[in-house]
């Protein structure tokens, strides 16, 4: 049975318990950049990408609760896809090998293209910053407005984004995660996925305390995402942020991102990602 505590479509994304140990293979200007950089001297089509996220999404969706993917690339992953499929709803805008700077809602993402993939969800990033925190607010608004036309949950990913950000220490950054929940609860999603604090760098205990604060401002359960974080510190991190309240993760590159390094992808997916994906929800559900 699934827990009762969650929304039946919502349920469908977690396991028994309620932990969402969700896979994201969304990504997809950042992919590039990242496999380009295992085959430098020469460019990473599309056909590339598109053999990655099925590979991945044949071999590590048998471990997850739900999977995230893309319009652009990820959509031959769905037919291999071994769970519930989650629908990325934006269009990213950032600088080539740069971080996500601003999103859009992508006008081919309809109620009627969620029906045909057969989508559970839909997810959208927002990037939040101090001085752009109304226009945040307006885009989760309209994607939530989406979701409740296609008829299915939306995932709101909240990331700070200030182009100072690099000079912030942690408490700073800390502080606008927090706010940034706070801000886009206003629009009432159905999950919220926020960021780790303090990259996962910090001790336990002060993760668990600004997870503490994220909870306190949601009307929703939330998860965290992994970009930002190194592969050794997540699972940690996912201990720490279930500790302070988060219901899981929604996470891909520590999963599978040093894939890259070594000579054979597959492989790896096969063998240590599939591991990670096993230990980081072993984390989830410890008891804390």
């Amino acid at each position: 049975m699934k827990n009762p505590a969650l929304p039946p479509a919502l349920s469908a994304l977690a396991d028994e318990t309620g932990v969402f140990t969700m896979l994201a293979i969304d990504q997809r200007e950042s992919l590039r950049t990242m496999m380009s950089d295992r085959v430098a001297g020469r460019a990473v089509d599309d056909i590339e990408l598109v053999r990655f996220k099925t590979a991945a999404s044949e071999l590590l969706t048998p471990l997850a609760t739900a999977v995230l993917l893309d319009r652009s690339y990820g959509l031959p992953a769905v037919a291999v896809a071994r769970c519930p499929v989650i629908l990325a709803a934006d269009e990213l805008i950032q600088l080539p090998g740069g971080p996500v700077t601003s999103s859009r809602l992508d006008p081919a993402v309809t109620p009627g293209l969620v029906a045909e993939v057969g989508a559970a969800a839909l997810k959208m990033l927002i990037a939040w910053t101090p001085d752009t925190r109304h226009a945040a607010v307006e885009l989760t608004s309209e994607f939530m407005a989406l979701c409740r036309a296609a008829r299915v949950p939306g995932i709101v990913e909240g990331v700070v984004r200030p182009i100072d950000i690099d000079e912030w220490d942690d408490t700073r950054r800390n502080d606008a995660i927090v706010q940034a929940a706070g801000d886009l609860a206003a629009s009432r999603p159905d999950l919220y996925k926020g960021e780790v604090p303090s990259y996962g760098r910090a001790a336990p205990a002060t993760m668990t305390r600004v997870s503490e604060q994220i909870t306190a401002v949601l009307d929703s359960p939330w998860v965290i995402l992994s970009s930002g974080v190194a592969a050794t510190d997540f699972p940690t991190a996912v201990n720490a942020c279930c500790a302070g309240g988060a219901s899981g993760f929604l996470a891909g590159r520590a999963v599978w991102s040093d894939a890259f390094t070594t000579p054979d992808v597959r492989h790896f997916l096969a063998t240590e990602s599939r591991a990670r994906l096993g230990r980081l929800a072993a984390a989830a559900r410890l008891p804390r």
